[in-house]
């Protein structure tokens, strides 16, 4: 009997879907399709910050720093969508897998090689007549959904736009133009020791989406309300029983994507709460946990607001266009011993792109995009300067799908 290579398979799912614009192959009987994109990001800096994607600047960024080109492909990515098998009357299943090589922030990762790394993987059964779809596997986190239109690789982490990607359980309930969506997911509270958190978090977002007819026949006006909720390990290493318990991790968000005319669309996200480095760089990436953190810091933990919001523009001759801002805050006072002396208390950003299409699937685009941190004074009153860098970058990527 002769073999059949990987290769002969892939052809053959493209001829027996020849009707498709992309390969299939059906093991098993389910449906596999291929997707990615190969991208390259290349930037300038005019500063120092703390790593590959530009969450924070260094204090006195711009004074004395030596500026940094970098060019990186660690965001090249491939996945797998999977649909069935499932007979009539069964429920529906779908699948994901995606992954990448983003894992490794530092500098060297330039070819990807260092941080290989899994962004989705999961499986979910549509129960249509009821529906309902249950979901389990690492996918997006429930809270505060959207991503702003910048191509900077943090897109805004620790600058408003909360979120991450996580193993859980889903459960969502379609309400006609609502949904309502509870998760149980993976929660590392501490980040100074292995010890995990004694119980999953729990997220949960309401939304709902109308159609908005005067953007045209597809466009739809969303909003969602979300929320999170996670126990916290004890708040001192020396507590080796965990007898005693620090603070929660919590987060009351909103979103908003809001089509003003066909070829214009205005997103945004709010959010407030605290202990959130494991959700985005939220808390501006600050772990409440260190020994030398004041007592009181240690004790009730990091508390902020944050919130971005942006305009994407679709403009003729294959351009496409979008500009936004975001902020996050520190909340509290380095003399009453609620805010971490010389730390970083604020963080905004401020970009402007413009992409232009070669064909559906090839785009460049250029950003520009200002980032300022501002930190808080010392222990002893000593004033700590603020940090800035403009950021230069130009992307390219090729989408197959």
């Amino acid at each position: 009997m002769k073999k059949i290579s990987i290769a002969a398979l892939l052809a053959f799912g493209t001829i027996a879907n020849a009707q498709d614009a992309t390969p299939v192959v059906t093991p098993g009987g389910t449906k596999v399709q291929i997707y990615g994109r190969l991208e390259l990001n290349s930037s300038y800096e005019d500063g120092l910050t703390s790593g590959l994607w530009s969450t924070n600047a260094l204090s006195n960024a711009n004074e004395d720093a030596q500026g940094r080109t970098t060019l990186s492909i660690a965001r090249t990515r491939i996945g797998l969508n999977l649909d069935g098998p499932s007979k009539d009357g069964e429920p529906g299943l779908k699948g994901k897998f995606e992954a990448d090589f983003a894992g490794a922030s530092g500098y060297n990762n330039h070819n990807g090689s260092s941080g290989f790394r899994v962004r989705q993987s999961w499986g979910s059964v549509n129960f249509k007549d009821l529906g309902m779809t249950l979901l389990f596997g690492m996918t997006d986190d429930l809270i505060t959904p959207i991503d702003p239109p910048a191509i900077n690789p943090g897109s805004l982490n620790g600058a408003g736009n909360i979120g991450n990607r996580r193993p859980q359980i889903r459960v969502t309930q379609a309400l006609g133009p609502a949904e309502i969506a509870v998760a149980a997911t993976q929660d590392r509270l501490r980040a100074d020791d292995n010890v995990a958190s004694s119980s999953p978090a729990v997220q949960g977002r309401l939304g709902i989406k109308v159609p908005a007819a005067w953007a045209g026949e597809k466009a739809n006006v969303a909003l969602g309300v979300s929320g999170l909720f996670a126990k916290d390990e004890a708040a001192n290493a020396d507590d080796e029983k965990r007898v005693k318990r620090g603070p929660s991790t919590n987060l009351i968000g909103a979103d908003l994507s809001l089509p003003l005319i066909e070829i214009l669309t205005l997103t945004g996200e709010w959010f407030i709460g605290q202990n959130l480095t494991r959700y985005g760089d939220g808390s501006l990436g600050l772990n409440h946990t260190s020994s030398s953190n004041p007592k009181k810091v240690q004790e009730d933990g990091i508390s902020s607001m944050g919130w971005w919001a942006a305009l994407s523009a679709k403009l003729p001759a294959n351009l496409s266009a979008g500009t936004g801002l975001g902020m996050e805050n520190i909340d509290g006072d380095v003399e009453k011993e609620t805010k971490i002396p010389g730390s970083r208390e604020g963080n905004m950003f401020i970009f402007a792109n413009i992409g232009y299409n070669f064909t559906s699937a090839a785009k460049i685009t250029f950003e520009y995009l200002n980032l300022a941190t501002d930190y808080a004074k010392k222990a002893d009153g000593t004033k700590v300067d603020s940090g800035s860098l403009n950021r230069f970058e130009l992307n390219f990527r090729y989408d197959f799908k």
